[in-house]
């Protein structure tokens, strides 16, 4: 047997295996998309408009994104609402910017903290005070850089009180105007949501539990329940923390997507974009060293590896075997209409998927750049402090 029969031998294996995997994965998305469930839901669902819901927004030198932030809250056709802003010792335009709103509208709070307790993270702490000033049956966390459709609020509290949610999230539109966020923040999503897939979250019998920091409502008695934001002091993702603290203490925890209804600008540069990957990373794998390693190499091959793979049958097929060629072909088409799609439902034009690889790459350096991290203690910069985290073993 020639090296030649052996190449195409090994290739084919490889070829076949791969394309299996993208027409399950094919298939994958399909029941996903078909049981999507969307915030869209609440728009057609009756709601008792008369309990007050607080939303509470931590922001700390915001002032690039708290004016639309402020402006689409007081815009919410839930009128039924107050508004606390917590100024986590800003020292840029924040404040001003938010003096305009308060004066126009008396829902509109704020509140100014200058100090943060060494043994809590920041946001954690500024959201605890906001709690604390709120009134509200229901309290809703978001981030200053969100920005809510004017029904979204009147949506959240209807598909809370039809699944008998004590704490709903939502997956956030996240915005692709940047060359970064439309080549690598869709591969950087996909892997979180790869962690936490949206069904397993929402099922009844052994729920995975997890949210999303940028959308966080809870019924008060669920939050109260689990001591509030104290539960989550030191936690620099306390939205999955919530998930786990709400799920064990007996109440039930789902999550949406937004469905546009509630776009986030998460980062204005690519520095910032990696750095906040890398915590969101280390804490969605439990601070796991290894899992963050398997799951950079997990990205390399399904984006690297398997279209090389193809294309090295696609050569290698047309001088030697019309099978290998046809089989090559049908894989990397297949990796093309997934890819594709992924890009779609990140809001990323599908000509991006061009970069595909690349994103694939950026993914993996950031894995590999948070497990670095943990190995060797380098502190985590995130909301005003810095965090050395201790890697684990779960």
């Amino acid at each position: 047997m020639s090296l030649l029969d052996i190449t195409s031998q090994i290739l084919g294996f490889i070829v076949a295996g791969t394309l299996i995997f993208w027409l399950g994965f094919f298939v994958r998305l399909l029941r996903m998309n078909k049981g999507k469930p969307t915030i869209r839901e609440g728009l057609s669902l009756d709601i008792d408009d008369s309990k007050l819901v607080s939303i509470i927004v931590p922001a700390h030198n915001e002032q690039r994104v708290i004016d639309r932030c402020a402006e689409a809250l007081r815009r919410q056709s839930y009128k039924n609402i107050q508004i606390v802003f917590v100024l986590d010792r800003c020292t840029d335009g924040t404040l001003n910017i938010l003096q305009k709103h308060a004066a126009e509208d008396d829902r509109v709070m704020i509140i100014e903290n200058d100090s943060c307790p060494d043994d809590w993270a920041g946001k954690c702490n500024a959201a605890r005070l906001g709690s604390e000033s709120a009134t509200g049956e229901w309290l809703l966390f978001t981030d200053a850089d969100t920005k809510f459709d004017k029904d979204l609020v009147r949506c959240a509290i209807a598909s809370a009180t039809k699944r008998g949610a004590s704490l709903l999230s939502l997956l956030s539109s996240l915005t692709t105007e940047n060359f970064f966020e439309k080549v690598v923040q869709p591969v950087a999503s996909t892997f979180l949501v790869r962690l936490y897939p949206v069904d397993r979250v929402n099922r009844k019998e052994n729920p995975r539990p997890f949210a999303n920091g940028q959308f966080l409502l809870f019924k008060r008695d669920a939050y109260e329940s689990i001591g509030g934001h104290h539960a989550v002091h030191e936690a620099l993702l306390e939205d999955i923390a919530f998930a786990r603290a709400i799920h064990n203490d007996g109440n039930r925890v789902q999550i949406l997507f937004a469905d546009g209804m509630l776009a986030v600008s998460m980062y204005a540069n690519y520095q910032a974009f990696k750095e906040g990957w890398k915590r969101i990373y280390i804490e969605a794998c439990h601070r796991n060293v290894k899992r963050l390693r398997e799951s950079a190499v997990i990205s390399l091959l399904f984006n690297i590896g398997f279209p090389l793979a193809a294309i090295a049958g696609i050569v290698v097929g047309q001088v030697h075997s019309p099978i290998l060629l046809w089989t090559a072909v049908a894989s990397l088409f297949m990796y093309g209409v997934n890819v594709s799609w992924l890009y779609k439902l990140n809001h990323a034009s599908p000509l991006f998927v061009l970069f595909a690889p690349f994103g694939g790459i950026a993914v993996a350096g950031i894995l590999f750049g948070a497990a670095h991290m943990l190995t060797h203690r380098i502190p985590i910069k995130w909301g005003g402090r810095s965090y050395i985290l201790e890697p684990t073993n779960k």
